[in-house]
């Protein structure tokens, strides 16, 4: 096969590969919690491995404003 005739699956098959590869820590071939969290506590980025799961930076930065207002602004309602 030329390469532009590769499976299309094939390259999905290899990311999971890489990836069960650098996250399965007792190599059962699994990829438990346990090995998620230990992943992840080594390399962050792995948190969003598998599709984005924080918020962008915009957002992030208005639920801190909100968050961490003065809390006695609220007193004076």
């Amino acid at each position: 096969k030329q390469p532009s005739e590769e499976d299309p699956d094939e390259g999905i098959k290899d990311l999971v590969e890489i990836t069960l590869k650098k996250m399965d820590h007792d190599h059962d071939g699994k990829l438990s919690f346990a090995d998620y969290e230990l992943a992840v506590r080594e390399e962050t980025l792995l948190l969003e491995a598998f599709g984005p799961c924080l918020p962008d930076p915009k957002s992030q930065m208005e639920f801190e404003a909100q968050v961490f207002k003065d809390p006695n602004e609220f007193n004076d309602m």
